[in-house]
């Protein structure tokens, strides 16, 4: 695929994916205005962390680790692919089912009490959200699955607009029906509206005449493979999301920061974050694997090393405006109704510094994926545990100090150390790594960064409303944007000009 084909491939990735992430958000904000920072969105949020958060986040990994599995078997044969596809599937759902049903059978209310620091019968509602959430395991796995199949067959719109239904009917619910159905109505919506996702995959299996068959080898050769890739995926895909559960689960305790304002901070950085940096390695992922089959090792990873720094050339930047406008935005998205002006201070304040750890985010994920292709897992296992000792280790440290803004600083700094560490490991042999253009990218959104806060902090006065807000935070970051690639261009950043003139060539 040529340079020109594969941006506009990640271009319409991107636009679809970031449609779906305009939809989620829009459904954040209307739950936000139907439960606020209350008691039933803590239980929501304590109910979808331990059930759909990590299942989704469980399933993202195994397709991940079914792609290479997948993608050569279907390059030599279409029958040879599906039956693996059929194998990975069936042996994954009934594990799945069987993790499910285990879940509803001992999902009790002692259990739910000690996720829930309040009243007894809440711990019950808990309890009662808790095991309606794990029915969609199978379901999850299911849609991952048959992701990785037509992902694997470069149908790579399908991971980023199969959200867009489930979105849609979930924003028809808190519009319509939240009032009188309440936390439970929701949370059986949300459980439901999960095979409006699976049903996103049937176009895909008709285009590619896919018939699922139910297949049981536990012996076929890539088995054992599939789940260890799976088993340290999981860690390095959900590295954040543990880091997370990590903060909230010490929020239970702080004053200033209830556990809901991270679920909205998560909820605000989550998508604005991977919408970029998946769609990215939901392009690049198999082409990963061709590079490394037809090049040399060190030529792999300077490719790789290519790829992730014209990733952060746009992700430096982003981190630096989201973190600068963080309660702008939770105010212009959230505020209203049950979410007043405090939850606003206490969500804006998590997700502006949540904001800097996109680029170690970023770093981790791609790296992760690099090294999965070269079929090493050792480096990204050990990376990903020290951050999890690191952000524990971090989080004692500063929460007593600066409450909940310190359990997210702590992820932030975590997230990047570990970023720049597994950088090391996969460079430090590779002759020929150019530092200096990600030397000039990084000054020039730090510079771009200070001047953005300095404008802000003279020209909004906080009293504004929603539109004016966005009129003036929307002028600003069209300025900020100007001045980061004026930066760029005097600056000579080679990775700039180079994205420049393919653009120019590509309209010409």
């Amino acid at each position: 695929m040529k340079r020109n084909q594969t941006l506009h491939l990640i271009s319409a990735v991107a636009l679809v994916t970031l449609l779906a992430k305009v939809l989620g958000i829009v459904r954040e904000a209307l739950q936000a205005r139907a439960f606020g920072t209350q008691a039933a969105a803590d239980l929501y949020t304590i109910a979808n962390n331990y059930t759909i958060y990590l299942f989704t986040t469980a399933a993202y990994a195994l397709c991940v680790a079914a792609v290479p599995i997948l993608t050569p078997r279907l390059q030599r044969s279409r029958k040879e692919g599906y039956a693996a596809a059929d194998n990975l599937i069936t042996i994954t759902f009934l594990l799945a089912l069987l993790v499910a049903l285990l879940g509803v059978a001992f999902t009790f209310t002692p259990w739910a009490a000690s996720l829930w620091d309040g009243e007894a019968a809440d711990a019950q509602r808990l309890a009662s959200c808790l095991r309606i959430m794990m029915l969609t395991l199978p379901f999850i796995v299911l849609t991952y699955l048959l992701v990785a199949l037509f992902q694997s067959q470069e149908h790579f719109i399908l991971q980023g607009s199969m959200s867009i239904p489930y979105n849609l009917a979930l924003i028809v619910f808190l519009a319509f029906f939240a009032s009188h159905l309440g936390l439970t109505g929701y949370v059986t919506a949300v459980s439901a509206a999960w095979l409006l996702q699976l049903g996103m995959t049937v176009p895909y299996a008709v285009r590619e005449h896919y018939r699922p068959r139910l297949r049981c080898n536990l012996r076929a050769d890539y088995v054992r493979t599939f789940f260890k890739t799976a088993a340290v995926t999981i860690l390095t895909t959900s590295i954040f999301l543990f880091c997370y559960l990590q903060d909230t689960s010490m929020a239970v305790n702080l004053t200033d920061s209830p556990v809901s304002a991270f679920y909205y901070a998560d909820k605000l950085f989550t998508p604005l974050t991977t919408t970029l940096i998946y769609s990215i390695s939901t392009v690049l992922f198999p082409k990963f694997s061709q590079e490394y089959a037809t090049t040399d090792p060190a030529t792999y990873r300077r490719y790789v090393w290519g790829i992730l720094r014209s990733t952060l050339l746009v992700i430096l930047p982003a981190s630096a405006v989201l973190a600068v406008f963080g309660t702008p935005i939770v105010k212009v998205l959230f505020e209203g109704g049950s979410f007043d002006a405090a939850s606003t201070a206490a969500a804006g304040t998590i997700f502006s510094v949540y904001a800097l750890s996109m680029t170690g985010f970023c770093i981790l994920d791609l790296l992760s994926k690099a090294y999965y292709t070269m079929e090493r897992t050792l480096a990204p296992l050990a990376v990903n545990g020290g951050i999890l000792l690191l952000n524990w280790c971090l989080n004692r440290l500063l929460s007593p100090r600066l409450g909940g803004a310190g359990l997210a600083l702590a992820t932030a700094l975590s997230l990047t150390a570990e970023g720049i560490l597994l950088a090391f490991l996969l460079l430090r042999k590779t002759g020929s790594i150019r530092l200096f253009p990600l030397v000039k990218s990084l000054a020039a959104a730090l510079v771009t960064g200070a001047c953005l806060w300095f404008a802000a902090e003279n020209i909004l006065t906080g009293t504004e409303g929603k539109l004016l807000l966005v009129v003036e935070c929307g002028g600003m970051g069209i300025l900020a944007a100007g001045l980061y690639a004026l930066l760029l261009f005097l600056l000579r950043q080679e990775d700039f000009l180079a994205l420049a003139g393919r653009f120019r060539s590509g309209r010409t």
